[in-house]
C-alpha cells in the first residue's frame, strides 16, 4: 500500500524513454524510433501513451522578449489502456513524417519531443529530447547560399504562429563583404517557402569617422526593404548564392559608411 501511494506521487513510478535513431530531423523526412516503458515498483494503470514536437524560440519586441513555445504536432502512439507491472519492460514503435515547412534550427529555435505517459490516478511520466532540425527545398537553398558566401547566422529568432510565424537571421560577413556592414537582416514566414521566399531586409553598412557618425544619424548607412526570391533564383546552392550576391550588391548601392 506505502509503494502505491509513493507510485502515486511519482515515487517508483513508471518511467518513459525515446530513443530516436536519429538526432538530426530534415524537413518533409520520416523520424524513426522507440518508446521504452519501465514499470515502477508497482503495478500501475496507463490511460494513453502520446509524444508531442514543439518548437522553441525567442524574439524581441521592442525591450521586451518574448519567448515562444508552440506544438508542432501531437502523436498519439496508443490511445488503449493497458497495465504496466512492476519492472516490466515494454516498447512501442515510433515513427513521424517531420512537416516541411518549419523555422530551421538555428541560433535560438530549436526542437524537442516530449513525450507524456498518461498515468491513471498517479503523476504522469515524461521524457524531454532535443532534436535539430534542418530545412529542405528552397530554404535549404537559400540558407547555404548565404554560408557559401561566408555569411554566419549570429542572431536568431522565430515569432510563433500567434505572431505571425515569421523567422529573422541576422548575418555576419565573414568573407564576403567582411568588415562592410554592422547588420544583415532576412526574415520570412517558413510556412511560405513552398514555391517562392519573400520577406523583408535590412542592410546596416559599418561607419567610420565624422561622416560616418552624420550618416549614421541621418540614417544614410542604412537600407530597407522587400525581397522575393522566385524558386528558379533558388534552384540550386549555387544560384542561391548567386541572387543574394547581387541583391546585396543591387541594394548596398549609395549607402554610406
Amino acid at each position: 500500500m506505502f509503494k502505491t501511494l509513493l507510485a502515486s506521487l511519482g515515487v517508483g513510478a513508471a518511467k518513459i524513454d525515446l530513443i530516436l535513431d536519429d538526432d538530426t530531423v530534415t524537413m518533409g523526412q520520416p523520424v524513426n524510433g522507440k518508446l521504452v516503458l519501465t514499470g515502477g515498483n508497482v503495478e500501475q494503470k496507463i490511460e494513453k501513451l502520446t509524444v508531442e514536437f514543439h518548437v522553441t524560440s525567442a524574439f524581441q519586441r521592442g525591450d521586451q522578449t518574448i519567448y515562444v513555445d508552440d506544438t508542432v504536432s501531437t502523436i498519439p502512439v496508443t490511445m488503449d489502456a493497458f497495465t504496466i507491472h512492476s519492472g516490466e519492460v515494454q516498447e512501442f514503435s515510433f515513427s513521424f513524417v517531420c512537416p516541411a515547412y518549419l523555422p530551421v534550427s538555428l541560433v535560438r529555435t530549436r526542437y524537442d519531443f516530449r513525450s507524456n505517459l498518461a498515468i491513471v490516478a498517479g503523476v504522469d511520466a515524461k521524457d524531454r529530447d532535443a532534436v535539430v532540425v534542418r530545412p529542405q527545398g528552397l530554404l535549404r537553398n537559400l540558407l547555404e547560399g548565404f554560408q557559401r558566401l561566408g555569411f554566419i547566422p549570429i542572431s536568431e529568432g522565430y515569432t510563433g504562429i500567434r505572431n505571425g510565424g515569421v523567422q529573422f537571421i541576422q548575418f555576419q560577413p565573414t568573407d564576403w563583404m567582411r568588415g562592410q556592414f554592422d547588420e544583415v537582416v532576412f526574415s520570412y514566414s517558413p510556412a511560405r517557402t513552398q514555391e517562392r521566399i519573400e520577406g523583408h531586409f535590412e542592410l546596416d553598412k559599418k561607419t567610420h569617422g565624422l561622416i560616418g557618425m552624420l550618416a549614421d544619424q541621418l540614417d544614410l548607412d542604412e537600407k530597407k526593404g522587400f525581397f522575393r526570391f522566385e524558386a528558379a533564383e533558388l534552384a540550386s546552392v549555387e544560384r542561391a548564392a548567386d541572387t543574394i550576391k547581387r541583391f546585396i550588391e543591387r541594394h548596398a548601392q549609395g549607402l554610406i559608411g
